[in-house]
């Protein structure tokens, strides 16, 4: 039996509440209020010419994820090659990872885990989507103008 602590189901919600407040802090330093979109239980931010979002969710009862993520493309048709660039992409990427939702749209997304939540690390989570999803969201667009309907 491993030396670490099984993962056990359930949501913590104090930790949640917690993890907001800390989020909520993180993100006053980072920005201007005026910057920063709360929207129910998620934070979002323009940077170039993308959205980033950040949101709090259950995990398990030890712990809660801190998804930052960004949205990409919608309703791509995802061609071989494209799939085999972003694979290769996630690949060389030594965080986050590219990604494609049941809608049909490439997300780029960074999780962390909440309970032990600090700056340095949410701070990389930020820049690291923001940079990787402005990168790229043209490229990807470009694809998809160019693919047959």
């Amino acid at each position: 039996m491993p030396k670490f602590k099984v993962i056990k189901e359930g949501v913590n919600e104090e930790l949640i509440a917690k993890t907001h407040d800390v989020v909520k802090k993180y993100l006053n330093e980072l920005f201007h209020d005026y910057e920063i979109v709360h929207l129910d239980d998620t934070y979002s931010f323009t940077f170039g010419t993308v959205t980033v979002n950040i949101r709090v969710i259950g995990w398990h009862t030890d712990d809660v994820l801190v998804e930052v993520y960004a949205y990409l493309a919608e309703e791509i048709i995802l061609s071989n090659e494209l799939a085999e660039e972003l694979l290769s992409l996630n690949a060389s990427t030594h965080f986050g990872s590219f990604g494609i939702t049941f809608d049909k749209s490439i997300v780029y997304s960074y999780s962390l885990a909440g309970a032990h939540l600090d700056m340095n690390e949410f701070t990389a989570a930020v820049q690291t989507v923001a940079t990787m999803a402005d990168s790229y969201d043209e490229m990807i667009q470009a694809r998809k103008a160019n693919q047959p309907v």
